[in-house]
């Protein structure tokens, strides 16, 4: 466990900022991170034109490398795993915050791509004080434990945003 927690602060900590809209707007390149991500529409020949895209769609969550020079949006972000490629950009819309209980440095980053724009996931409804959804069990347990992932044959249940940020405070 602890050769692991060493290994992730390492790789959590090699990232490389490409800025858009006058620093506005962040692109975090995670090394050694694969996103658990749907790539979706066209294909862009730059790195300015695919984040801007992105910024002017406002739903996606980043973008992937498919080739040399050759990007594609990314939606639906559901978590991520440490492993050998450097393809993946977040688009960071923490705002800068830090969580002393959070996981890792990348953690709260990914909290706020899945959680965008409001307290639950895409295809997701907050039902009282949890979020549910229709989805199958294997994406379901694709999001990170400290959403709390549940799924009862039918529906998703995880936390809100908010209960994730408290129990990180």
């Amino acid at each position: 466990m602890a050769a692991f927690t060493i290994f992730s602060l390492f790789f959590v900590g090699a990232v490389v900022i490409a800025q858009i809209d006058d620093g506005n707007n962040h692109f975090l390149q995670v090394l050694c991170t694969e996103l658990h991500a749907t790539p979706v529409g066209s294909t862009y020949n730059s790195t300015d034109a695919v984040m801007q895209a992105c910024v002017d769609g406002n739903t996606c969550i980043g973008f992937k490398t498919i080739s040399d020079n050759v990007y594609q949006l990314l939606y639906q972000l559901t978590g991520y795993e440490f492993d050998d490629t450097d393809d993946y950009y977040l688009w960071d819309k923490s705002n800068g915050e830090t969580y002393q209980n959070a996981p890792n440095e990348l953690d709260p980053k990914i909290l706020f791509a899945i959680y965008s724009p409001g307290q639950c996931p895409v295809r997701f409804y907050e039902e009282t004080t949890i979020c549910r959804g229709s989805i199958t069990s294997d994406i379901c347990y694709s999001y990170p434990t400290y959403m709390a992932p549940q799924h009862d044959g039918t529906f998703c249940r995880v936390l809100t945003k908010q209960q994730v940020l408290d129990s990180w405070a």
